[in-house]
C-alpha cells in the first residue's frame, strides 16, 4: 500500500544519539526529578517551533475535545509524550516502584500464566506499553514484544543496553520475511505472551478503513489475521500516564479466538478491527493527552492495497506465504 502522505515508518527518529545518552546519564546520576525539568524544556521547544508536531497535535486535540486546541493544550500533549519516553529509562531498569501504578484486569494475565496459556496482547501507541511490560516482569509474566522497529534503532539500541534481557524478548517484523510468525507461534505454544500494537499500518501492510472518533481511519489487519492463525485468546492492554508519576494499567478480554472463515473473511476482518477501534476510542477518551501517533493518522484518500506488494503475507488459509514483487 502506498500513499502520498507521510507514514509513521518513513519518519526518522527525532533527536540524536548524543541527546539520548545525555538524558540517560542525567537520569542515572540524579534520578527522575531533574529529568522532568529537561523534558519540559524539550516539550516546550517542540510545541513552539515544530510546525508538524503543532499541526498533528492540534488536529488530534480538536477531534477528541470537540473544540480548537490551544497552545497550552499542545504543550501538555507533547509533554506527556516526552515524559513517557524518558520514563522508559527507569522502567527498563526495573525501577517501577518509582511510579504510582494501578492495575485493572491484571488477574486475567496471572490466571493465564498459571495455566501456561499463551496470549496475544493487543495495545496501541497510547500511553506506555513499557509500563505494562515492566509490571509484568515484576510478577514474572513472560511477555514478548512484536513490532516494527526500523525507525527507532538508536533508541532501541540504548534500551537493549539498559536491559540486555529485553533483546531476547523482542520479535522484529521484517519487511520481506515471515520468520517472525513462526517465532510468535513457538512462544505462544510455550505458554508465553506476545504483545503488539494494532493502531499503525506498516509499509505495504494490508488494512481496512473503520470509524474512529466519527471519522474514517485506516487500521492494520495483520494483528487480527495473526490472532486467527495462532488460535489463542486476545486481550487488550493499555498503560495510561497522568502527571506527575502515575500509570493506570488496563487489561480486558477481547476475543477467545479470532475466527476468519474464508467466505466471510473480509466482512469479519472489518468487524473485528472496528471493535478494536471502538475500544481504543474509549481509552483515548479516558486520557486524551496519551495519544502518541504524531503523523497523518486520518488518511481519507489512499491508493488501493496491492495484493502483490513485495512483502510477506498470510494466505487466506492462515499459513505464511512469500509474495513476489509485481
Amino acid at each position: 500500500m502506498s500513499s502520498s502522505k507521510t507514514t509513521w515508518l518513513s519518519q526518522r527518529e527525532r533527536g540524536t544519539l548524543l541527546g539520548i545518552h545525555a538524558l540517560y546519564w542525567l537520569a542515572t546520576l540524579f534520578g527522575r526529578a531533574p529529568t522532568r525539568i529537561v523534558v519540559r524544556i524539550i516539550a516546550a521547544t517542540y510545541a513552539l517551533f515544530s510546525r508538524s508536531i503543532n499541526r498533528l497535535s492540534r488536529q488530534w486535540l480538536s477531534i477528541v475535545f470537540g473544540r480548537p486546541a490551544t497552545r497550552a493544550m499542545v504543550y501538555r500533549h507533547v509533554l506527556h509524550f516526552a515524559q513517557t519516553a524518558v520514563d522508559r529509562l527507569f522502567l527498563l531498569r526495573g525501577k517501577i516502584d518509582s511510579f504510582e501504578v494501578t492495575t485493572t484486569g491484571k488477574q486475567h494475565l496471572l490466571d493465564a500464566a498459571a495455566r501456561n496459556k499463551g496470549l496475544l496482547l493487543l495495545g496501541a501507541h497510547v500511553g506506555s506499553f513499557e509500563a505494562m511490560r515492566a509490571d509484568s516482569a515484576r510478577v514474572r509474566i513472560p511477555l514478548n514484544i512484536l513490532g516494527h522497529f526500523e525507525n527507532a534503532r538508536m533508541i532501541n539500541a540504548l534500551f537493549e543496553k539498559l536491559n540486555p534481557d529485553l533483546a531476547a524478548r523482542v520479535i522484529h517484523i521484517e519487511t520481506n520475511s515471515v520468520e517472525f510468525i513462526f517465532d510468535v507461534r513457538n512462544r505462544i505454544e510455550a505458554g508465553e505472551f506476545v504483545g503488539t500494537m494494532g493502531d499503525r499500518v506498516g509499509l505495504n501492510e494490508k488494512s481496512v478503513v473503520v470509524q474512529f472518533f466519527g471519522r474514517p481511519a485506516r487500521f492494520p489487519t495483520g494483528p487480527f489475521v495473526l490472532a486467527s492463525v495462532l488460535k489463542c485468546p486476545v486481550y487488550l492492554t493499555f498503560g495510561l500516564y497522568s502527571e506527575p508519576n502515575r500509570y493506570d494499567l488496563f487489561c480486558e478480554p477481547f476475543a477467545d479466538c479470532v475466527d476468519l472463515p474464508r467466505k466471510k473473511r473480509q466482512e469479519q476482518l472489518q468487524a473485528v478491527v472496528q471493535r478494536y477501534a471502538s475500544r481504543l476510542e474509549e481509552y483515548c477518551r479516558k486520557a486524551p493527552y496519551n495519544w502518541f501517533n504524531f503523523y497523518d493518522f486520518w488518511e481519507e484518500e489512499r491508493e488501493p492495497v496491492s495484493e502483490t506488494s513485495g512483502v510477506s503475507r498470510l494466505s487466506s488459509s492462515g499459513t505464511p506465504r512469500q509474495v513476489s514483487k509485481s
